[in-house]
């Protein structure tokens, strides 16, 4: 392996490994070992000699650049090929965190093939020991692996610590409960009766500015589990998202509904997140933004945010969400004048769907896209979920602890209406599969 990689330079001569962490990283090798070992002594040698299961190895890169082999078990079918995976296929990997080669923690061990992806050894991920759990494969179950993985990995180095690790380990064990691999999703998903566009971030972002180029006018919704809720009881809205352009699953819920549906759902995509990131590429491209609604100074306070961050940004105007039935035509004509290309509007579901579907073209807007509170967490109204309640999908519980008056009845009561709607549609569609069968 070794005349695979390029000469491996000096890095910043730092300790690889907290002293405590290598402590427990071997304290916990010993005990998995010490459990498993009935299966180590009797059962795998037996599967191994019958043919049952087979060690593969694979090189990849450790700390400092320097090469290790990693072994995993996998199951074989008849006639020599791979099967399904077992759930003891990670077990060797024990031994590598015994003699150090791997961290319970730490960036993804990625092999010689992979290198360039991260600019070569002198990247800053080999200045720490690889990890069976990694920052990055945490955010991928949680469906928020927005950036890249060279960006999480820089993050997990800058802020490397034993408490941190901890909690990566303990997040990363609780995602699993509700995690699905999105790694082979549909192009589209049905989720009670609403169509949805199984894009990722990037995805979506690109069709924006595709859209844009081409002056393609494109409405855009995101729904959430409450969202949901509201369509089974509002046709005008249930139609109106049937109308959508694009429609994104929002949340945590639907990504549960996702798992036991069988339908999975690429990434949680959302227009807190999007925003950002829409900016930055707006600024890139020229086009110009609007934001309306929300109270008083609220969109103006996002647009400053924006401004600030996205100097080139163009921010074409702001408005509330207030204004009367008579007020709207010079709205909309307001708008018009502007130029903007692009719409947020932040009136929340069913309103803003509504309204984009009867007035988009009128604004003369290419893309009108729903954001529910957007502007409240960008002008800095209401705080947002720290991303380690995000990574486990619990944004809403801190959202209910902050305006408990307001959103109890969406949370604690909505999401087991939303559950109880997921089950009776996967009772129905078990059924209907086993009456075609």
């Amino acid at each position: 392996m070794s005349a695979l990689l390029p000469e491996v330079p000096a890095l910043p001569d730092r300790p690889l490994i907290h002293p405590g962490k290598r402590i427990f990283d071997f304290s916990i090798a010993i005990l998995m070992l010490a459990l498993l070992a009935p299966f180590c002594v009797f059962v795998l040698p037996l599967l191994l000699v019958l043919g049952k299961w087979r060690l593969q190895g694979r090189e990849a890169i450790g700390a400092r650049g320097r090469p290790v082999r990693l072994l995993r078990i996998v199951a074989t079918a008849p006639h020599g090929a791979t099967a399904t995976n077992t759930a003891y296929q990670d077990f060797p990997l024990l031994f590598a965190l015994l003699d150090g080669r791997l961290s319970l923690v730490g960036p993804r061990p990625i092999g010689p093939h992979e290198l360039n992806d991260f600019g070569g050894i002198s990247h800053p991920r080999f200045s720490v020991i690889p990890g069976m759990f990694c920052l990055w494969g945490l955010r991928m179950r949680s469906n928020i692996n927005y950036g890249t993985e060279s960006d999480a990995d820089l993050e997990y180095v800058r802020d490397s610590s034993l408490r941190g690790d901890f909690g990566i380990l303990g997040r990363a064990l609780l995602a699993r409960l509700y995690s699905a691999d999105a790694g082979h999703c549909a192009a589209t998903q049905s989720i009670s009766g609403i169509r949805f566009l199984n894009l990722s971030m990037d995805n979506l972002l690109d069709a924006i500015v595709c859209s844009l180029n081409n002056r393609m006018r494109t409405h855009i919704a995101f729904v959430n589990p409450d969202c949901v809720n509201i369509a089974a009881g509002d046709a005008a809205y249930r139609a109106s998202l049937s109308k959508c352009d694009w429609v994104c699953a929002d949340g945590i819920g639907m990504k549960i509904a996702g798992k036991l549906l069988r339908r999975p759902i690429r990434q949680n995509i959302n227009g807190t997140d999007l925003f950002p990131r829409l900016c930055g590429e707006l600024a890139k491209s020229g086009h110009s933004l609007y934001l309306l609604g929300a109270r008083n100074g609220v969109a103006e306070a996002a647009a400053n945010w924006a401004r600030s961050h996205y100097p080139a940004l163009k921010v074409a105007g702001t408005r509330s969400g207030y204004f009367s039935e008579s007020e709207e035509p010079a709205l909309l004509q307001e708008i018009r004048m502007t130029g903007a290309q692009v719409l947020l509007v932040a009136m929340g579901a069913p309103r803003q769907e509504l309204w984009l579907e009867r007035n988009l073209e009128t604004s003369g807007a290419l893309v009108g896209i729903g954001v529910g509170g957007l502007f409240d967490f960008y002008s800095g109204r209401v705080p947002r979920a720290p991303m380690w309640l995000r990574e486990i999908g619990g944004e809403w519980v801190y959202r209910l602890l902050m305006e408990p008056g307001r959103m109890w009845r969406r949370y604690l009561v909505g999401n087991w209406v939303f559950l109880f709607r997921i089950a009776i549609e996967k009772l129905t569609a078990g059924r209907k599969k086993g009456s075609a069968a």
